[in-house]
């Protein structure tokens, strides 16, 4: 197992997908058909193959059509703390669309940096785009004759960055629009009002428009809806404890397991729902059921430990899911008897890799909050043999590749006869606590910090429990993290003497900086949270989290590979470790988000990180004052 087995994987939709975000993929009315839009990373080109495949289902052991390649890599973009399009390195879940009558696919593909929508006919091949060639097209949607394609532009976004380069020339006025942190140009603050334009399909495209696109609510509206066998419409109407309009009756499923759903799909034919939801010990399995709404009656489906998302359901639910050691394939699953059946492998030369063993592992922490793990074992680990310890942070549902944001490679770290501990961050303290019905003061739990406080116990209790499980060399712990994982590890840092090696890609939560460094939008939201601001005036409560705080009592070696629009926040740590003397290192990757998007610089984080822990395993343990 190398890390760039991993790297090349072949994969669709979200990088982290949850049970109800587009899949990445589309079943046509029939049932016959499934087109993927799919991407494999090449770090030798820094780059992405991309095609839009076409499977027969009826026999997918037959090639797919290759219906189109090419294209940039799609990034998205996010709303963040009311800075409208701010960039991230994480892809868009692009996912084509049938036309009702399943003659016609439409997708969208991003070209000399403009994200087109494209159509392209079932029984002739060829593709070609339909929509403005100026603007991004945001969304798009079938009407039920198959005859229109609706979709959404940015126009106003485009519009007001034009504003904003106008207002330049004269000065920007700094305010709530910069992000600092990143670059010196503000983002708008205004919500774009996307404009919907429309295509008559046809031997000659016509084109339209119908203005303001508040007709997105229509869209996902009939995206959800579905004749009953009387006839009436079926819409589910909220989630969060399901419910579903029959006509012009509203009917609230009662039963428990109805409560916080991730995914419902109405059934075509008849008066059922189908939904999914995670359930069980810290909520790390999937449930999916059926719910009879004429009958009041539900019926459990299914109840696996696999990640199970990104569903499309026609006449089948097929789904993408994901095993620990298995990465995302394509899967059906039968309504009736709840089996799963493997419909499409992407990655065929996976199984012929040597894996590592894993071990569910589950455990509450002093604040009675449940969270879960796996320990990963080399694949000829002996039972006996004491094994340093690598900690990959902070979600452990589905495939194990390389922790959130993958950049720890967890079966290429095994493999080099580490023992991984993937550690699933629990729920957010004052979640938690909500639901249990317990109150809490928002501003006691920000100058507490008890919610790194809770995931620091679970931790601890974590890597206790992996060394319950099998020896582990108490000298060699190690921690990785991105993002909330590398709050984690320094939170760890500071509170814990068991790690002698950190390696992280994102540093620090230091008050100095992120109170005037980051932006007056982030300032303002810590302020909304009630954290302890000004800093100056608290120093005992940052003092629980600032590495630069407490330089002087950290012993770990530490490893820092940011992005360079995240870089600065490393700095009044880096320059206070380096006054005391500690082992620390920042590599910077130019043109990187939060989440590195670059096949290259992946790589380099994969073969850096493998590189430092074969070196750290063969030297003792570092000796400091704390």
């Amino acid at each position: 197992m190398e890390a760039d087995d991993i790297i090349r994987l072949r994969d669709f939709g979200k990088m982290d997908a949850s049970e109800a975000d587009p899949g990445g993929f589309a079943v046509s009315p029939d049932g016959r058909y499934l087109a993927i839009q799919l991407r494999q990373a090449d770090p030798v080109s820094n780059s992405y193959c991309q095609a839009l495949l076409i499977y027969d289902l009826g026999n997918v052991r037959t090639a797919p059509r290759i219906v189109d390649m090419g294209g940039d890599y799609v990034r998205r973009t996010i709303t963040l703390y009311g800075l409208e399009g701010f960039p991230t390195g994480t892809p868009e879940p692009l996912t084509p669309k049938w036309s009702k009558d399943g003659k016609w696919l439409a997708f969208l593909k991003r070209e000399e940096g403009i994200t087109r929508l494209f159509v392209t006919a079932l029984s002739e091949g060829g593709t070609r785009s339909i929509s403005d060639g100026r603007f991004d097209v945001a969304d798009f949607a079938w009407s039920d004759d198959a005859s229109q394609l609706r979709y959404r532009q940015r126009e106003n976004h485009a519009a007001a960055i034009e504003r904003l380069q106008t207002e330049g020339r004269s000065g920007f006025q700094f305010d709530e629009r910069f992000w600092p942190l990143a670059e010196l140009t503000p983002y708008p603050r205004e919500t774009p009002a996307e404009v919907e334009r429309f295509v008559m399909i046809g031997e000659a495209d016509t084109f339209g428009g119908s203005g303001s696109a508040s007709q997105q609510d229509r869209m996902a509206e009939e995206a959800g809806r579905a004749p009953t066998r009387k006839g009436a419409a079926v819409a589910i109407i909220d989630h969060r404890q399901l419910a579903a309009r029959v006509g012009d009756k509203n009917i609230v499923c009662q039963f428990k397991e109805c409560a916080r759903v991730a995914a419902a799909w109405t059934v075509p034919g008849a008066d059922e729902i189908v939904f999914m939801r995670r359930e069980g010990f810290a909520a790390a399995r999937t449930g999916i059921y059926r719910w009879a709404l004429g009958e009041n009656k539900l019926t459990n489906i299914l109840t696996t430990d696999d990640a199970i998302r990104g569903c499309d359901f026609q006449l089948l639910l097929v789904c993408a899911r994901e095993a620990s050691l298995q990465p995302r394939d394509i899967v059906e699953i039968d309504l009736r008897s709840g089996k799963i059946h493997q419909l499409i492998e992407l990655n065929p030369e996976w199984i012929a890799r040597r894996l590592g063993t894993v071990t569910r592992l589950r455990w509450t922490n002093k604040y009675g909050i449940e969270t879960f793990g796996d320990l990963v074992l080399p694949p000829d680990a002996r039972h006996d043999e004491r094994l340093p310890l690598v900690v990959v942070q902070y979600s452990s549902r589905g495939f194990l590749r390389g922790g959130t944001g993958d950049e720890y490679p967890i079966q290429a770290i095994a493999a080099k006869g580490f023992a991984v501990l993937s550690f699933d961050r629990p729920l957010d303290y004052r979640t938690a606590m909500s639901r249990a019905d317990r109150s809490v003061s928002r501003r006691h739990i920000a100058n507490a910090w008890t919610d790194r406080a809770s995931v620091h116990d679970s931790l601890m209790r974590g890597i206790k429990l992996a060394a319950d499980t099998h020896p582990i060399d108490a000298d060699h712990i190690a921690i990785t993290g991105l993002s909330d994982g590398a709050s984690t590890a320094t939170y760890a840092l500071i509170h814990a003497d068991i790690f002698s090696l950190a390696l992280i890609s994102s540093c620090c939560e230091d008050p100095s900086i992120l109170e005037t460094g980051v932006g007056e939008a982030y300032a303002s939201i810590l302020r909304t949270n009630e954290y302890p601001l000004p800093w100056e005036q608290h120093k005992s409560s940052w003092k629980r989290v600032s590495l630069a705080m407490n330089a002087s009592r950290v012993c770990a070696k530490i490893i820092i590979q940011s992005a360079d629009r995240e870089a600065r926040l490393a700095t009044a740590s880096l320059r206070a470790l380096r006054q005391f003397g500690r082992d620390v290192t920042m590599f910077i990757f130019p043109d990187e988000y939060h989440v590195k998007w670059q096949p290259v610089h992946r790589q380099a984080v994969f073969r850096r990180t493998l590189m430092e822990l074969d070196d750290w395993r063969r030297l003792p343990k570092a000796r400091c004052s704390r």
